[in-house]
């Protein structure tokens, strides 16, 4: 009787063991819709953390030779459409001695240009004569999120600042992104 038993609890052990639970499985799909809506223009223009542009002259020789001024990493635009890029002054040269209103620097004795590494797909035309009137620098430029540019500020022909006087001459220059 003892074997009987052992021999039942083998054989309903087995029994179990041997049966495999089967779940019944179904697949069921919902599909989504996933919309990308790109309904606004994007477009920013930052300046460096030091914009500011100093020509400096100290020595005599330093009026005889061209001058450049590049600021790395100056201008920084974000569009999400290809855009062209244009400058202009805002005024005319000012003097740092308010009475004098005439004996001025002419706005065209600085010219800009770009590292032509920082074009961002734009061809470049240098503006080699700052005006109050937007000039084109950078047309078709690739739409990008993050497009740096190395600018370069020069003044070619120093000679017409010999006659001025000695004062600081300021102006601000203006750039405009129009995206196309």
């Amino acid at each position: 009787m003892k074997k009987n038993l052992i021999l039942s609890l083998f054989a309903l052990v087995a029994l179990c063991l041997g049966q495999q639970a089967k779940a019944q499985v179904s697949v069921s799909t919902a599909p989504v819709t996933v919309n990308i809506d790109l309904q606004a223009a994007v477009l920013s223009i930052a300046l460096d953390a030091a914009p500011t542009v100093n020509f400096v002259y100290g020595t005599a020789a330093e009026y005889t030779a061209s001058k450049t001024v590049t600021k790395p990493g100056h201008l920084t635009v974000i569009s999400n459409k290809p855009y062209d890029l244009a400058v202009s002054a805002d005024g005319l040269f000012t003097s740092s001695n308010s009475t004098n209103t005439t004996n001025l620097p002419a706005l065209g004795i600085v010219g800009i240009t770009v590292d032509a590494a920082t074009l961002h797909g734009g061809t470049l035309t240098p503006v080699t004569a700052l005006t109050q009137a937007d000039q084109e620098f950078i047309s078709a430029a690739n739409a990008e999120i993050n497009a740096v540019y190395n600018i370069s500020y020069t003044i070619a022909d120093p000679s017409s600042l010999i006659s001025l006087p000695l004062e600081v001459y300021t102006t601000t220059v203006t750039y405009t992104a129009t995206q196309l």
